[in-house]
């Protein structure tokens, strides 16, 4: 095969986003697999890195006490060390197919996935402080702490991406670049809360072997998907770069799942779970999905509406009848069924099953154009 040959395969592989960020997203799978047994270990060692049950803890869960927590920091590792690969390497076959061209992938996009990467990170440093703080015996952030954190860093992120859009815009030299992604201000407020959101619901629904770190691989899967759209169609500048990122971090989690299902050997902490919430909002964001969320994250936000509703109702009676009465025999809905007698395996399989069902539906929604682009 001539070097010309070589170059025009190259050139075509280019052409389909999947199969650029696919090897990927298996690189990040490989590596958690590879690095998990070690992580479990190191975890092991540092003392106070392990879980220990909360007063609303379901008594089944008290057998967990002592398992390591913090595991978030090996599918972010993960990930991270895949979006450095990608970028290294989509980088030198883009010039070797063509140096000098706009082939392959551009600093723009780069910069939209380093916008990606720093909300995850960024959230999985502040998830890491409050179960560095937990395992130091302070009793984690204070919930007024962790949610002045979220807000600030929703706040970053979305003057980012305010102030990028335009310029990442001009870049491609287009000429309807304000038709990729709108960000006025209450959009942004809107974006912001969702961030926030999303940050909570999946920190919520991680309370059981396995179910958060699968229910992120289904939305992993999804963003592969959403990959084989155009790079310049309605999903906007960002949607590569997004879609990249939450491969990689559905790739992790796929190998964090050997680890975190039942019975656990590790759980991800506030590390992972806050970071994956993040990437989940973001990831919308940027690839203007967000009406795609209730349906891929349907389970993420049943659990976060049972926990609203159960503490807005016990308040609600308490001050009416002196007596705080629940909905659920305990929140979030998990620990509901758990109670009831279900076993973990039951409870996680089930959710599993009724979000695949959900994102199948919003995917059928999104691809024949019923579900609107949004922002």
């Amino acid at each position: 095969m001539n070097v010309t040959a070589i170059q025009h395969f190259i050139t075509d592989l280019f052409r389909n986003p999947l199969v650029i960020i696919l090897p990927f997203g298996i690189f990040a799978w490989v590596l958690m697999l590879l690095s998990g047994n070690s992580l479990i270990r190191w975890l092991k060692s540092l003392k106070g890195m392990k879980w220990s049950p909360r007063e609303d803890t379901p008594d089944s869960h008290l057998q967990k006490a002592g398992t390591p927590s913090m595991g978030g920091i090996g599918i972010l590792g993960a990930a991270t060390l895949s979006w450095i690969a990608a970028f290294t390497l989509l980088f030198s076959l883009s010039y070797f197919a063509s140096p000098g061209s706009s082939s392959g992938p551009r600093a723009w996009e780069w910069v939209a996935l380093s916008l990606f990467m720093t909300c995850v990170m960024a959230h999985g440093v502040l998830g890491f402080v409050d179960d560095w703080s937990k395992a130091r015996g302070k009793g984690g952030l204070t919930s007024k702490a962790k949610l002045a954190g979220q807000c600030g860093l929703a706040l970053v992120f979305l003057l980012a991406v305010i102030k990028l859009v335009p310029l990442l815009a001009r870049s491609t030299a287009s000429s309807n670049y304000d038709s990729y992604l709108q960000m006025d201000w209450r959009t942004a407020l809107v974006c912001g809360l969702l961030l926030i959101g999303t940050s909570n619901a999946v920190n919520l629904t991680d309370g059981i072997d396995g179910l958060a770190a699968g229910l992120s691989v289904q939305i992993g899967i999804v963003f592969g998907i959403l990959a084989g759209e155009s790079f310049h169609g309605p999903t906007g500048l960002f949607a590569p770069s997004a879609q990249l990122g939450w491969l990689t971090l559905g790739g992790a989690c796929l190998g964090f799942l050997a680890f975190n299902k039942n019975p656990a050997r590790v759980f991800m902490g506030d590390t992972g779970s806050l970071a994956l919430g993040a990437a989940l909002g973001a990831g919308a964001i940027l690839t203007r999905s967000v009406f795609l969320l209730p349906f891929i994250g349907f389970m993420f936000y049943i659990e976060t509406l049972s926990v609203m509703s159960q503490v807005a109702y016990f308040k609600y009676t308490k001050k009416k009848t002196g007596e705080g009465k629940r909905i659920f025999r305990r929140a979030p809905l998990h620990h509901h069924f758990e109670l009831g007698g279900w076993s973990e395996w039951r409870v996680v399989g089930t959710f599993w099953a009724i979000n695949a069902l959900t994102t199948i539906l919003g995917l059928i929604l999104w691809k024949t154009g019923i579900l609107p682009r949004f922002p």
